[in-house]
């Protein structure tokens, strides 16, 4: 992710925030709720956390929750929201971003969940294959990773680059990943209702795990 990216979010956290917690967590992620029943409570990733609800929400079902956030005005509003909340277990918030994601892996942790929602399309293309590598090395066996995808005009003060489930598909094969696509024919409608936006969510698996879930 661009430091523009980063500032641009940095400096309109405020904004930010009020737009991401309009939107419930549960309607956001929809189509995916039946998978994350069959996951055992265990350690979640919430990578570009942005507001932290999606980070709340986990740890309201349980999880223990990292959130992963670069924009240091964002992190800084959603630990004060989650003190207003108070959200148990508490969320471990973290200063990182992709593609390399540094601080995370240097702790050796594996997640059986990790969440990458709205956040495919700042990473530049040459960097994904290295964004995905790192994220698979976090992904525990068995584990599910949730990606989202963009599509729709960018906005040139937080550059956005072309999404595709094929490009993601692509990526993951090598590394021994599957990918599901939940929205094969429309996509999804946007949240906040913007015409010229539409999503597509993608599940990852470790490609023995398939088979099991």
């Amino acid at each position: 992710m661009s430091n523009d990216t980063i500032q641009h979010y940095h400096l309109n956290a405020k904004d930010f925030v009020a737009q991401y917690d309009s939107m419930a967590a549960q309607e956001v992620h929809r189509l995916w709720l039946d998978q994350l029943v069959q996951i055992p409570l265990g350690r979640s990733l919430d990578i570009g956390a942005g507001s932290g609800r999606d980070a709340r929400w986990l740890a309201s079902k349980g999880w223990q929750v990292t959130a992963v956030e670069p924009a240091a005005a964002l992190r800084r509003a959603a630990q004060s929201i989650e003190v207003v909340h108070g959200t148990v277990p508490a969320i471990d918030w973290v200063d990182d971003q992709l593609p390399g994601l540094a601080r995370v892996r240097a702790e050796n942790s594996k997640f059986d969940l990790i969440l990458l929602s709205a956040v495919w399309m700042h990473i530049e293309l040459p960097s994904r294959p290295m964004a995905l590598k790192a994220l698979v090395s976090l992904l525990a066996e068995g584990g599910l990773m949730v990606i989202t995808l963009r599509f729709g005009p960018a906005d040139p003060l937080r550059p956005m680059y072309p999404v595709s489930a094929d490009e993601v598909q692509a990526i993951a094969g090598p590394l021994g990943m599957s990918v599901e696509v939940m929205s094969t024919g429309a996509l999804e409608r946007d949240q906040l209702d913007r015409p010229e936006v539409r999503w597509q969510t993608l599940l990852l698996r470790h490609s023995a795990a398939q088979g099991s879930v």
